[in-house]
């Protein structure tokens, strides 16, 4: 299993990474849009997780890209702005689930043993 963490506050990021690693998840870890393009053109994951509000877009940016890859992944978004219109936009865009920051890494967990 796969994922690529999408998440400009570095220290979200390396976190995930660790506790995924240790759970025998690969993962790789970007802290911009245009960063994840790249590596989405070139890799494809199980799951993505992204934040919403990045220093040159939004995680909804990247959904086209991921949705025209091959397979299944699942989207989850994981971000502090979980308001009416994010909800309303994850769901237009077939997100697999919303986790709201501050989470616990059992909310992780669980949400991708729960998809998988």
């Amino acid at each position: 299993m796969n994922v690529l963490i999408v998440d400009d506050e570095e220290d979200i990021g390396v976190m995930l990474t660790r506790f995924l690693n240790r759970e025998g998840i690969d993962t790789i870890y970007a802290d911009r849009i245009s960063k994840a393009a790249e590596i989405i053109s070139d890799q494809q994951f199980d799951f993505y997780l992204l934040d919403l509000h990045l220093p040159d877009g939004t995680g909804f940016d990247l959904i086209p890209a991921i949705r025209n890859q091959q397979g299944n992944p699942r989207i989850i978004v994981i971000s502090a702005y979980d308001g009416i219109a994010e909800t309303e936009r994850a769901n237009e865009l077939s997100v697999d689930r919303f986790i709201r920051k501050p989470f616990t890494r059992k909310e992780v967990l669980q949400t991708i043993s729960d998809l998988s």
